[in-house]
């Protein structure tokens, strides 16, 4: 009896032809061993069931698990009114003090508590309130440049008691970015603001205007030249906008040769551009045909060969260009240090705003 019910779940779990084949070689004598095989067959079977329900369960329970948040939730006592907010919306801008005293690798940990455990502020709650939903349309807007923000007050008459805040926090324009325009002497490369440096070289290298757009694509940027034996001050530097960067010189002057005859007249070109600049708060730039850039102070009018080489304003004159050999006219400059195209003791800088 027993060994026909094993027969049954035989079939169920195999070929039929293949059982039938099967029963044909095997005689009274082996019957043990092939219930032996069957059983530990079941075993197997009932094992494998088991284990997947078990995986599912598994797989279930991770579905059903919430996924923990990475942002932080932060209470906030505001002039005694409490306030709850994400570490994200305080932290949007981060060069700000605001930034930097909810960072998560803040290793001070000096805020004010209250008795609750909630960071006090003692500002006016309407005040901070209204920042806040401007921090958060900054959260939800990634492409506005940071340092270019410009908070409103909440109402007239709101005026000095918000800026003082903005100020303890960080927050106004000339605590994000610094120096924020114009063209500079002796920099001190210790109180740039909100700048990273993205090119450096020196001038015997032909500089590639192409970097512009791609190891210093920023819309602010922050062109400097000076010697290299002193890392601490760039000599001269001008702060402009990207597309301000790229304004074009006139094209080479050129006029017909009258003494050819009048059938083969030529067409002669001098290898000199004029430039006239129109200053973007204070810098003038100029970009001859991608081979020349550079800068002068305020709106000016010269010619460039391939570089100016004029002494008017001299301190606050940049040219860089592309070309390792000036064969004629003069070469790059940086301030009044003239001719420096094969120079490898001064160098380039240019930083982008972050």
């Amino acid at each position: 009896m027993m060994f026909s019910m094993l027969l049954v779940i035989w079939i169920v779990l195999f070929d039929r032809h293949l059982f039938v084949k099967t029963t044909v070689i095997i005689d009274r004598a082996s019957q043990n061993e092939l219930y032996t095989n069957i059983m530990t067959l079941i075993e197997d079977t009932t094992i494998a069931e088991q284990t997947t329900v078990a995986s599912s369960s598994e797989n279930n329970e991770e579905i059903d698990t919430p996924v923990q948040l990475i942002d932080d939730i932060i209470e906030l006592n505001i002039g005694g009114q409490k306030m709850t907010t994400l570490r994200s919306t305080l932290t949007v801008v981060p060069n700000s003090k605001l930034a930097r005293m909810f960072s998560k690798d803040n290793i001070e940990k000096n805020l004010p508590m209250d008795k609750d455990g909630a960071v006090f502020f003692d500002y006016n709650p309407i005040y901070f309130t209204y920042l806040l939903d401007q921090l958060r349309v900054i959260k939800r807007m990634p492409e506005k440049p940071r340092y270019n923000l410009e908070f409103q007050v909440p109402y007239i008459g709101s005026q000095l008691n918000f800026t003082h805040m903005l100020v303890d926090l960080g927050l106004t324009p000339d605590y994000l970015l610094s120096p924020r325009e114009g063209t500079h002497i002796n920099l001190t490369v210790s109180s740039l603001v909100g700048w990273k440096e993205c090119y450096r070289n020196t001038y015997d290298v032909p500089f590639d205007l192409s970097v512009l757009k791609k190891s210093c694509n920023g819309s602010q940027l922050l062109v400097a030249c000076r010697p290299v034996n002193n890392k601490k001050i760039l000599r001269l530097a001008g702060i402009g906008q990207m597309e301000d960067v790229f304004h074009p010189c006139l094209p080479k002057q050129c006029r017909i040769n009258e003494k050819s005859k009048r059938k083969n007249r030529t067409l002669i070109c001098s290898s000199n551009y004029q430039c006239i600049t129109q200053a973007k708060r204070g810098v003038g730039w100029y970009n001859a045909n991608n081979q020349t850039l550079g800068f002068v102070r305020g709106s000016l009018s010269f010619m460039i060969r391939p570089c100016d080489s004029s002494e008017l304003d001299s301190d606050y004159r940049l040219c860089w260009t592309s070309q390792s050999i000036i064969r004629q006219g003069t070469g790059d400059r940086c301030g009044n240090a003239k001719n420096l195209q094969n120079s490898n003791k001064w160098e380039r800088l240019i930083y982008y705003s972050v």
